[in-house]
């Protein structure tokens, strides 16, 4: 058995660049911290957060020795990690970070494009998790072309990680970023049909968050109310809900 002293200091070789102490909204129902990994597979014209898409070295770097003396520090303060990018799953040594996380008492959550469903499924068989967050980016047809990438199988594996972290019967947050110049009422009716053959209970529709994105012209353009997304929200079923700027949920 590992010593203490061994756990919280061994290398794991994660690429960690940001680093939330406290969070109220990223682990739902939870008092969470969240922590960014660098690089991700998929150029989303809304990612708020380009600087890990494309220069992640920009930011400072967290070391596992950071943090999980934080962890321990603040035992019995918090509840659980939200690992999130960037993309989690490009990270090699992410079964181990998880595991790490889970053995030092503290639930495991991971937010995730999906795209990965072979790591997923490693993940789950080894490490497990707690929580998974998956955004559901667009009409399967669509995927490809909403997230910048050379593969019409995109969508496929996204629905495969989905199917696999239901079966496994863990906690699943599957959420969308809404933007009218992207993603059309229909469009959405069609993700909600594609979700429900999948057998997802509940979708979150976030809003659009005009920030620095990848699509610069992006924020300028017209995009839904929180009154309008919500007006879609019910027209599509008590399934949907519409999750704000603030991350709480809209009524």
């Amino acid at each position: 058995m590992k010593s203490a002293a061994r756990f919280f200091f061994e290398d794991v070789k994660m690429d960690l660049r940001g680093f939330n102490k406290f969070s109220l909204v990223d682990y739902p129902g939870r008092i969470g911290c969240i922590v960014f990994t660098g690089g991700c597979n998929l150029r989303c014209p809304f990612c708020h957060n380009p600087c890990l898409v494309f220069d992640p070295s920009s930011q400072p770097r967290v070391t596992d020795k950071e943090f999980f003396n934080f962890l321990r520090q603040r035992k019995g303060l918090i509840e659980g990690v939200v690992i999130s990018g960037g993309e989690p799953m490009l990270q090699p040594d992410i079964c181990d970070f998880v595991k790490r996380i889970r053995e030092a008492g503290y639930l495991a959550k991971i937010d995730s494009n999906g795209t990965f469903p072979d790591r997923i499924r490693k993940l789950l068989d080894t490490a497990g998790a707690d929580s998974m967050g998956i955004d559901y980016k667009a009409p399967r047809a669509k995927y490809a072309a909403l997230t910048g990438v050379n593969d019409p199988e995109i969508g496929d594996k996204v629905a495969e990680s989905i199917r696999m972290v239901l079966e496994a019967g863990i906690e699943l947050d599957v959420r969308t970023t809404v933007h009218r110049a992207l993603l059309s009422e229909e469009d959405l009716k069609s993700m909600h049909g594609e979700l429900c053959d999948l057998g997802v209970s509940h979708w979150m529709l976030q809003q659009f968050n005009p920030v620095e994105v990848i699509d610069d012209d992006l924020p300028a353009m017209e995009t839904y109310t929180d009154r309008e997304l919500v007006a879609i929200a019910k027209r599509l079923g008590p399934d949907v809900q519409v999750r704000g700027l603030h991350g709480r949920v809209i009524v």
